[in-house]
């Protein structure tokens, strides 16, 4: 039978692994700010509003920010998925496009949605390191369980 782990790794691994996430959720933050203060004005121009409140946009921040940060370092948090039996290419091939992921280079699959507008962070795509008696693969949290799920369908 086989055996699969999948582990979250702590924040500080996160951030000291993969510094631009980091910054996308900077860019993201700016972004979410600019839209939220865009949407008031709008509503004010269009009297739905007595003028422009400022508290508004930043709880509206802050609830962004929390949830986008829980998403970023829980959800999608960079993992390792370790399986202690050979696996297929072509099946892992197929479970890769099944979840969205197509290679990018040699054993590393990248997902054609980033969370970043500019840059592809390295959490965010799986990389698969075969190894002695095991297969190792690093990438978002969600992603790799998805992958473990479809993976053992196909089989």
């Amino acid at each position: 039978m086989t055996k699969t782990k999948l582990t979250r790794l702590k924040i500080k691994e996160q951030v000291l692994t993969d510094i631009l996430k980091v910054f996308a959720l900077v860019e993201k933050t700016i972004m979410t700010s600019v839209l939220i203060m865009l949407v008031f004005v709008l509503m004010s121009k269009v009297s739905l509003v007595n003028g422009f409140f400022g508290w508004e946009v930043l709880s509206g921040l802050v609830g962004y920010l929390a949830v986008t940060t829980k998403r970023m370092y829980y959800d999608e948090a960079l993992s390792e998925l370790i399986i202690n039996s050979e696996v297929d290419r072509d099946v892992l091939v197929c479970a890769m496009l099944s979840i969205g992921y197509s290679e990018k280079e040699i054993d590393v699959y990248v997902s054609k949605k980033n969370f970043s507008f500019f840059f592809c962070c390295k959490s965010e795509a799986i990389a698969y390191i075969p190894q002695k008696e095991a297969v190792v693969f690093t990438g978002p949290y969600d992603k790799l369980l998805k992958l473990s799920r479809v993976y053992n369908e196909l089989r």
